[in-house]
């Protein structure tokens, strides 16, 4: 699987990436899914060339916000669309999400995989943030760990 564009969230007041695709519900009545056709259209008008590309199978990329300890999603782009201008309360959504924070460490080709400086991890239940977690994450050996380079 192909490393996978992050979602966006707004959090602390600081646009940060979302290593993390909290589900929505589709049927929500402010949520619509582009038809087939759009779809297409979207495709062939997509700049970015993200949406469409194998790194977003999910084919959308949501915005998320946390707001007073709560979850919201701010927008959609791409196969759904948010209508109207205010935020939803994410009251569906229970887990965990995770925020890349400083650089990145190590590319790995798959999924939200990647290894950054920290990760911030919320666990939120029914849309509100209960637990705050910063982890710094070990960086795997390699190969070129192992071998002595003072021989050289």
């Amino acid at each position: 699987m192909t490393a996978q564009v992050h979602e966006k969230i707004r959090y602390q007041g600081k646009r940060m990436r979302l290593a993390s695709c909290p589900h929505f519900p589709e049927d929500h009545p402010r949520i619509s899914e582009a038809s087939k056709e759009a779809i297409i259209e979207l495709a062939v008008d997509d700049k970015s060339g993200i949406i469409f590309s194998t790194a977003c199978w999910r084919e959308y990329i949501g915005s998320w916000s946390i707001r007073r300890g709560k979850l919201y999603l701010t927008k959609l782009e791409g196969r759904f669309s948010l209508e109207g201008k205010e935020a939803i309360f994410a009251e569906w959504f229970s887990g965990e999400l995770c925020i890349p924070r400083g650089e990145m460490l190590e590319y790995v080709h798959a999924g939200f995989n990647s290894t950054y400086e920290e990760e911030i991890i919320l666990t939120v239940q029914q849309g509100v943030v209960i637990r705050t977690q910063i982890i710094t994450p070990y960086r795997k050996l390699g190969y070129d760990d192992l071998i002595d380079h003072d021989d050289e």
